[in-house]
């Protein structure tokens, strides 16, 4: 009788034990990428961004906010436009700010100073949209021809979100004896086609230093495309600053972005002349 209890009692356990491990083996598979050979190290989400050095107030001898344009168009800013649809755990960065903004994760303001929220992201979405008027011809009971107008609602197509523009603070830090930079902010621009003319939109502004931003940042990941084994964030690109870019604005007495008081050839050798005043201030620094 003991004897037949005890083998009762073993048979159990052993189903139990069975019956774990295959739950384990379901929950690991369900987890886990399918497509490597390899576990990674570092799980998902769970990066940390970049910590800068601090930096006192008296320390700065030194400042210029600049407003910058990263163009997708150019081949090393691909990174933020492709892919265009969600592919190996990767997405541009339109969809990235869309998706959190929409949940609510991140704030997006309207401005570059960052005073006036945007309450409501995909209210904001819907207003971007154009309308279009178009002749809708119907054949009546007579066979006779009506016209009519109808008032077509067109969304915003991600596809022509194609550039960024970035602000950032330069700096010299007499603690470190640098010149350096901190980004600011960055606003998504969409190019909108209304009355025959593409105008550039900028789709609210997001506070670069905000915990929010900067752990989205850090763990979404972009394509590398000279190694997959190296895994690239949106945090990196930034911190590293890989891509190019041109200076659209600086701060001055009147408040002018370049455009506004040059064009063609001027604004672009008025846009060197600030890279080559950013360059030399660090020059200038050491005395020989």
């Amino acid at each position: 009788m003991k004897k037949t209890g005890l083998l009762m009692l073993s048979i159990f356990a052993m189903m139990f034990f069975l019956g774990n491990v295959n739950a384990q083996i379901v929950d690991d598979e369900s987890t886990e990428e399918l497509d490597q050979f390899y576990e990674r190290a570092v799980t998902r989400n769970a990066k940390k961004p970049f910590e800068y050095p601090y930096v006192r107030d008296a320390d700065v001898v030194w400042s210029r906010a600049i407003w910058r344009v990263v163009d997708f168009r150019e081949k090393m800013n691909q990174v933020f436009y492709y892919p265009v649809e969600e592919d190996q755990g990767r997405i541009n960065m339109f969809t990235m700010i869309d998706r959190a903004a929409s949940n609510g994760t991140i704030k997006i303001y309207e401005d570059d100073e960052f005073k006036v929220e945007i309450p409501d992201w995909n209210e904001f979405k819907q207003k971007i949209g154009v309308t279009r008027t178009e002749e809708i011809v119907t054949v009546d009971l007579d066979g006779m021809e009506q016209v009519h107008d109808s008032v077509i609602y067109i969304p915003m197509n991600p596809m022509d979100v194609k550039t960024l523009r970035i602000k950032e603070r330069w700096f010299v830090d007499k603690q470190r004896s640098v010149r350096d930079v901190r980004i600011i902010g960055f606003s998504l621009i969409y190019f909108v086609q209304r009355d025959e003319t593409v105008q550039p939109m900028p789709l609210g502004w997001v506070r670069f230093n905000d915990p929010e931003v900067r752990y989205l940042l850090a763990n979404t990941e972009v394509f590398n495309p000279s190694n997959d084994a190296e895994r690239r964030s949106y945090d990196d690109i930034f911190q590293k600053r890989m891509f190019t870019s041109y200076v659209i604005k600086e701060s001055e007495r009147f408040n002018r972005s370049i455009s506004d008081y040059l064009s063609g050839m001027d604004a672009l050798y008025e846009a060197e002349r600030v890279e080559d005043d950013l360059f030399n201030i660090e020059q200038d620094m050491w005395e020989y």
